[in-house]
């Protein structure tokens, strides 16, 4: 489980990583447009919720009980879903700031992808 965990924050702060500088990147563009805005939130909750995942998997204490460290990965887990949402939504905005038809397929990509996520690959994994 030890293993699995060093993944997670892995996988967690290399996706703070991307968050982050497509943050930088979206801020820096010189454009009106009001998806802007929403493209900044999202990805600072992308940002914030993989940082925050990174830390608390690296942080984790194996010395507690199984209770305490399933309840603390599982807490994390979520965190780490917020995450990816965050991102994909990002991802499926992003074409609004080229023109309409890149937006309308970059919605869709992002609805698909996110449906893939939840559905597709995690819905065995996670304790609602």
């Amino acid at each position: 489980m030890e293993e699995s965990i060093k993944q997670l924050a892995l996988i967690s702060s290399v996706l703070g990583g991307f968050s982050f500088t497509f943050l930088s990147a979206i801020i820096t563009k010189d454009t009106e447009k009001g998806i802007k805005y929403w493209l900044i939130i999202t990805l600072t909750i992308a940002s914030i919720s993989f940082l925050l995942g990174a830390v608390g998997w690296t942080l984790m204490d194996f010395n507690q009980g199984m209770a305490a460290l399933n309840s603390h990965h599982q807490m994390l887990v979520k965190v780490l879903i917020f995450g990816l949402i965050s991102i994909l939504a990002s991802i499926g905005l992003i074409g609004w700031l080229n023109d309409r038809k890149t937006g309308i397929t970059t919605s869709i990509l992002g609805v698909l992808a996110l449906l893939f996520l939840l559905f597709g690959i995690l819905s065995r994994y996670i304790e609602l």
